[in-house]
């Protein structure tokens, strides 16, 4: 039949059409686009605070071979061992350590001081090292007495 468009003809010239269209408004189309995915993106929250990100858990030691209270010199220095990581401070400063939120071991490691040994009593135990386990993202005070 005259005057018809067959298939093939009606597909190339439909995709020279789109094409053409794309590179006109191709600027359009890409902010529009654009503009709607970061709006998306932004809508992504973490369910739990933190998870995502690095958190602050601080550890203060307190001498309580007497009454409680900070020790008094900073001469000497008290290590913990938190996610596999040692870390020393003098007696009187507070350790603070950053890692993502989640729960990790913490090993508590005797206090020599002039007076003798001081001995943490985080848990029951009766060795001088305290292993236990804390969450991170929270503030702990870790209490020493003489051994």
């Amino acid at each position: 039949m005259k005057g018809q468009i067959n298939l093939g003809t009606w597909v190339l010239i439909t995709a020279i059409v789109a094409i053409l269209i794309l590179l006109i408004f191709d600027s359009t189309i890409r902010s529009y686009i654009l503009t709607n995915l970061s709006g998306l993106i932004t809508g992504i929250k973490s369910t739990s605070p933190g998870q995502l990100s690095e958190v602050i858990t601080n550890f203060t030691a307190y001498n309580c071979s007497s009454a409680c209270s900070t020790f008094s010199s900073s001469i000497y220095y008290w290590t913990i061992n938190f996610n596999g990581q040692n870390y020393t401070y003098y007696l009187n400063d507070s350790i603070g350590v950053s890692s993502s939120a989640g729960n990790y071991s913490l090993e508590l490691y005797p206090v020599l001081t002039s007076s003798g040994e001081l001995c943490s009593n985080a848990t029951t135990s009766t060795q001088k090292t305290k292993i236990l386990k804390v969450a991170a993202d929270k503030n702990y005070n870790i209490y020493y007495f003489s051994c």
